[in-house]
């Protein structure tokens, strides 16, 4: 994986842990009636966001397997949360180690 690619992908995790869930176990999404037309969200697109959804997730959990120092850096970049001591290193080190868990688990 490249360095951008992951960054793209910590993006998209930073707007998913930014967002409000406030489901409570219910579909958001209305069973609707087909009028025969396009539909306005096709399969891929489903697809694509069930993807990257699925990226996240597993994003979200590299991330928690990381040192806490490397995750407060994490979090410090893409949550604009607190900066730990050494912040440039510490994002660094994260950044790398990111890198190397996401091709042990093969994620492109």
């Amino acid at each position: 994986m490249e360095l951008e690619r992951l960054q793209d992908i910590l993006e998209d995790w930073a707007k998913w842990m930014r967002k409000d869930d406030t489901r409570t176990g219910y579909p958001y999404k209305s069973v609707g009636l087909a009028s025969g037309g396009e539909s306005s969200h096709g399969a891929f697109d489903d697809m694509l966001k069930d993807m990257d959804l699925d990226l996240v997730h597993k994003v979200n959990a590299m991330i928690n397997s990381l040192d806490i120092q490397e995750q407060n850096a994490i979090y410090a970049r893409y949550l604009k949360s607190k900066k730990p001591l050494y912040y440039e290193l510490k994002l660094q080190y994260a950044l790398q180690n990111l890198l190397k868990l996401a091709e042990k688990r093969l994620i492109t």
